[in-house]
């Protein structure tokens, strides 16, 4: 649910105060050995990965899974990348704050220290060298989809090579815990059927295969057989461009328009396209990819 970093004051900074905190209120030996636990502390987090980081995120989402699904499904539907560009953190005590009302106030603690954890942990990445925080610019600067090879959740092939052979793909990201997910997934199937006089296609992305695993695979194939939804699901490695592009979305679903050349067709839409401003918005993203389609 949540994948997107943003610049706010980094985790060294935080650490750093820390330290000069306790230089003026105690001896130079206890200052010294405050800013080398500081220091220590500061480079654990430095040589943690973004992935890694992110798994951390997931962590604490899913260990207060049925509350977080509660909070998103309460979230605004029309939520834009701008909207997300902040810490996301800060995005989620948002979130939690709008909907209080549906929860204790034990239950509403909670859920704000995760996302105080959470904000916490995106100011480590922001602080992470910019080579190592591919994910996040990626996914939210790239105009272009990442090269990929990889297979569909039946074993077979796929690469790059399927944008070249639609007029336009709908790339749908999602996950099988995320309820708007599966909600939407007949939707999808509907659109997918649509789309093909006009040369597209429906392509899904569930973000808990990337790493093939097999249970994770099964679930989703269920999960898509209970839906009626039959259009084309695929996963590559994590550690590729494209994984980091997967691993670098937030909010979900999301869902995106590539065109023939596998150039991203304006921004991604946040929400379900069951919604109907983002199923007006997925037909306008359409009818651009189209008019600009100059055959293969």
């Amino acid at each position: 649910m949540k994948r997107i970093a943003a610049i706010l004051t980094s985790l060294v900074l935080v650490f750093s105060l820390a330290a000069c905190g306790s230089q003026q209120a105690g001896t130079a030996a206890g200052s010294e050995a405050a800013s080398t636990a500081s220091s220590e502390t500061a480079s654990a987090a430095q040589t943690k990965t973004e992935e890694q980081l992110l798994a951390e995120e997931n962590d604490i989402l899913t260990a207060n899974n049925e509350l977080w699904e509660k909070v998103f499904a309460s979230m605004d539907k029309n939520v834009t990348q701008t909207t997300l560009s902040n810490n996301y953190g800060d995005f989620l005590m948002d979130a939690v704050d709008k909907a209080k009302d549906q929860f204790t106030e034990e239950e509403y603690a909670s859920l704000k220290a995760d996302a105080d954890k959470i904000r916490e942990i995106e100011n480590q990445i922001t602080a992470l060298p910019q080579d190592e925080a591919t994910s996040q610019s990626a996914a939210e600067n790239g105009s272009t989809f990442p090269q990929f090879e990889g297979k569909d959740l039946d074993g077979n092939s796929v690469d790059s090579s399927l944008f070249v052979n639609n007029a336009f793909t709908v790339v749908n990201f999602w996950f099988s815990g995320c309820k708007p997910c599966v909600d939407e997934m007949d939707d999808l199937d509907a659109l997918n059927q649509r789309i093909k006089e006009q040369g597209g296609e429906v392509v899904g992305v569930n973000t808990e295969t990337l790493d093939g695993n097999a249970d994770n695979i099964a679930t989703a194939k269920k999960i898509l057989e209970s839906a009626g939804a039959s259009f084309r699901n695929i996963y590559f490695d994590p550690d590729s461009e494209a994984g980091k592009f997967a691993l670098g979305i937030m909010a979900f679903p999301t869902t995106y328009v590539v065109d023939r050349q596998g150039n991203i067709v304006g921004e991604p839409i946040m929400g379900g396209i069951d919604q109907e401003a983002n199923m007006a918005t997925l037909e306008k993203l359409i009818a651009d990819a189209v008019a600009s389609d100059t055959g293969k």
